[in-house]
This record gives C-alpha cells, sequence and structure tokens, in this order.
C-alpha cells in the first residue's frame, strides 16, 4: 500500500483462517515522487535495531546568510541537557572539525580532545563530521592531503571505544555557500572518495571494529545536479570505495532550505513525507549509481526546523515530531540506523536570523518544547526501552518460531502516519505453513485469528 509495514509472525495449526485489522485512521500518506533514475530493485522491509539517536550539541552553525555572533557555551549545562535527551538509550554526540590545509588552524588538541572525552567517559557516543575547507583549494593535491588529514584522525581518536562513526566532508553535494558546504571547495567529491578510503582502511589497519565510516548528502531538489554527483562518486571511487563505505547521511530541512515547503498549518505531514521522499531517493535511486548496496545503512545526519517569526516553539514540536516519526516508518524499507536532529542550544535567542534559532533549548539552555518532545520519542523508539513497537514484539515471535500462538492476538502499536484502512481480510484456504506473515500498516491495529477447523498445536 505505498507505505513500511512491520511482520507479525503467528504459527497457525488448522487448514483455514480468517484474519482481519481494524486500524486506527492515521493520516494519508503523501506519495513520494518517482525516481527520475532508478539502476536498484525498490528496497524492501527487512529487520534492523531500533533508531540510535543524537544531536549536535553546540549552538554556532554553519551559516548560509550573516547572523549574530554565538552565545558562549557552557560545557556543565550542555552535558546536563545531553544527558537528560538520552535516558536509558545510546546517544549520539555529533560534532564538527574542519581540514584548511593550515596545520596550526587544523590542529585539534586541546578544544576537541577535551571535548571528545567529556563525552565518551560520560556514556555517550560520538560522531565527528570532518569537513573539507581548504583555504588554497587545488582539485589535484587537496584531496590527498586532506585524506592523510582523515587517517590521522583515525589513529587519534580510533581507540576511545565510544568513538563509533566518522563522517568525511560535509555536504559535498552543494556549491555556492562555503560556510556550510564542502562542495564550494575545489576536488571536493574527490577528497570525499578519497578521505572514506583512507578512513576506513587506517580503522582496519589498527583495530578499531566500532569505528564506522560514512559521508552525507545535502537534499537537493534538482534530479540532473543530485544524479551527476552520485555517477561521479562511483566513477571516482569504483568497488574500492563502496566496500569502505559503512553509511550514508541525508541532510534534509523540509520548510527550511531544500525542499522548499510553505510554512503554514499543514507543514508536520509535509516535512514528514519529504524526509521519507529524501530517503527513498537517496537508497533505490542515488545510492545504486555509485555502486554502494544495502550494506550501507543510512543516517538521516542532520534534520532541523528552526523556530523563528510565524514558525513558534509549538511548529517546532509538531514538525519534529512528524519528522521523527516519519523516519521511524521507513527505518527498516531503507535500512535506516540512525537520526540526528539539528541542534541543541540556538546559537544566539536575541538574534533575528533565523539560522541561530535552530536549538531545542534557547541560548541559555532553558529548554523549547521540543526538547522534552524529543527526549520523550527517544524514550518511545530508541534502544533500551523495552517493547517499543511491533517490530519488537516481532522479534520475539520470531524467536519463538517453533511454537504456536493460538486464539486472538491483540497488537498494540506506536501511532504513526499511514493510508486509513477499514479492515483487511486474508483467507487461507490449504496447506497453511507452520508460520504466517501478517503485514501490519502502521496505527493501532485489533487483530483476531478465527481458527475454523482447530486442531492442537
Amino acid at each position: 500500500m505505498g507505505f513500511p509495514v512491520p511482520r507479525v509472525l503467528l504459527c497457525l495449526p488448522a487448514i483455514a483462517a480468517f484474519v482481519a485489522l481494524a486500524l486506527v485512521p492515521g493520516k494519508a500518506a503523501a506519495r513520494g515522487r518517482p525516481c527520475v533514475i532508478s539502476t536498484a530493485q525498490m528496497a524492501s522491509a527487512t529487520p534492523t535495531p531500533p533508531l540510535r539517536f543524537g544531536i549536535y550539541p553546540g549552538g554556532p552553525a554553519g551559516s548560509v546568510n550573516p547572523k549574530a555572533p554565538p552565545r558562549p557555551e557552557d560545557p556543565g549545562k550542555r552535558l546536563a541537557a545531553l544527558q537528560g535527551l538520552r535516558g536509558d538509550s545510546p546517544f549520539v554526540a555529533r560534532l564538527y572539525a574542519g581540514w584548511t590545509g593550515d596545520a596550526r588552524a587544523d590542529d585539534v588538541g586541546g578544544w576537541l580532545d577535551d571535548e571528545i572525552r567529556s563525552y565518551t567517559a560520560a556514556g555517550l557516543e560520538v560522531e565527528l563530521a570532518v569537513r573539507y575547507e581548504p583555504e588554497h583549494a587545488d582539485a589535484a593535491a587537496s584531496p590527498a592531503a586532506f585524506a592523510d588529514y582523515i587517517r590521522a584522525i583515525v589513529r587519534r581518536y580510533g581507540a576511545d571505544a565510544g568513538f563509533t562513526s566518522l563522517q568525511v566532508t560535509n555536504e559535498a553535494n552543494l556549491g555556492g555557500a562555503p560556510g556550510a558546504s564542502d562542495g564550494a571547495f575545489a576536488g571536493a567529491s574527490r577528497a570525499l572518495v578519497a578521505g572514506v578510503i583512507a578512513a576506513k582502511d587506517e580503522a582496519r589497519r589498527a583495530g578499531y571494529p566500532q569505528l564506522r565510516v560514512g559521508f552525507n548528502w545535502a537534499y537537493d531538489e534538482r534530479p540532473a545536479a543530485s544524479s551527476e554527483f552520485w555517477a561521479q562518486l562511483g566513477r571516482l571511487g569504483g568497488a574500492t570505495f563502496a566496500r569502505s563505505v559503512d553509511w550514508v547521511g541525508v541532510d534534509s530541512y523540509p520548510g527550511t532550505w531544500s525542499p522548499r515547503l510553505a510554512v503554514s498549518p499543514i507543514i508536520p505531514g509535509a516535512a514528514a513525507a519529504a524526509v521519507k521522499d529524501a530517503l527513498r531517493s537517496l537508497r533505490d535511486c542515488y545510492l545504486p549509481m555509485a555502486g554502494i548496496g544495502r550494506t550501507a545503512t543510512l543516517h538521516v545526519a542532520e534534520n532541523g526546523f528552526p523556530t523563528a517569526a510565524g514558525r513558534g516553539d509549538d511548529m517546532q514540536s509538531a514538525v519534529l515530531e512528524a519528522m521523527v516519526r516519519a523516519v521511524e516508518e521507513v527505518r527498516e524499507t531503507y535500512g535506516v540506523s540512525d537520526y540526528r536532529w539539528f541542534d541543541l542550544r540556538d546559537s544566539s535567542t536575541a538574534d533575528p536570523s533565523i539560522e541561530s534559532h535552530y536549538g531545542i533549548t534557547r541560548d541559555d539552555y532553558s529548554p523549547k518544547p521540543a526538547y522534552g518532545v524529543y527526549r520523550d520519542l527517544i524514550a518511545e523508539l530508541g534502544g533500551n526501552a523495552g517493547s517499543r513497537s511491533a517490530r519488537t514484539r516481532a522479534a520475539s515471535l520470531v524467536a519463538r518460531a517453533g511454537r504456536c500462538v493460538a486464539g486472538r492476538v491483540k497488537l498494540t502499536l506506536a501511532r504513526r502516519s499511514g493510508r486509513r484502512v477499514g479492515a483487511v481480510t486474508v483467507r487461507v484456504a490449504r496447506r497453511v505453513p507452520r508460520l504466517l506473515a501478517v503485514s501490519l500498516p502502521a496505527g493501532r491495529a485489533r487483530v483476531k485469528v478465527l481458527d475454523r477447523h482447530p486442531k492442537a498445536c
């Protein structure tokens, strides 16, 4: 029916069964745009672990337009805010550094060393995005120098078990905004490929199995531009590059940057549909162009919605929840392992620039309503909170596949967006298999298994 479904396995000993599903109405699912170019089969649902959540804990952000200087950070309040979000779930602090080619500017000793140590010592995981922003870009020489720097980063932090993820370059597909995206610098695609291969090779040589290597793609509404970027990665990297990629991230800011959406009361649903379409496009259209298959997971590397005039706290909360739940819906379909919100704190709450207001706290770390919404979503959908979804129940049933589940089965699912379905009837006439897979759309469902010819299990 056009949307991802959990699978519930029921053992049916009889030769006939009737399954009726009564679903709570949900929002109509938006149809994604078709692939402009696709070289792969459409993705199909596969079991995946719960989402691993995280956030950029800073306030300053790469900007397209001028904005006020950031208010200084408070490390103690920052860590307390992160611990308040994570609860009992695995949680990732997403950090940023950059390579310019100037040894003094690129020295991370001190500030980054201390920050990474403070997070991992507190039980958080760290993901580091290293930008490619050469002071004097040379399309031939700069990528190789950047790859050497990436090797040094792996050697520097890879022995820390909490250093679990490295992103090579940032938004190398976008040009025109050097303050935010690496595509503005000559040789960005070559730097991405060389850096990913170098990082994975160094991690393997040194024995850092926890360190997952990836890169990101900024959602781009220009299909031709995206197609050329991914095809170029495939030409430059080949099989060695594809084997080196553990994950690929998508940066998506519906209603703020791309995709462009009008800010209105319906924007939460529109933003949710846009995020799902970005993941679909990435998995089914673009990754195959670079030769990257399903062994690479997807991350939502950056996803945000700043507050501003006409974009109040309640709207930010609604958009955040809608987008996170949209990612959860397609997690198994597209192999999404991670989600990062951008970001924790406003850069400057008093600044009128929208680019200073991405935070779910204000610049003094006082929470906006979205902070509590994100905290609750992490508790519901993250990795250590017990029975969070029908997928968890399904996994339990699979583990007990040799046993029969007879009589009535009632499943209660977390609310999801999806098409409205009144009832579905499945009739099995002969040779009922021991396991019957029933796919349920997102929502709240009551399942009845009526055995017309009961037999003992």
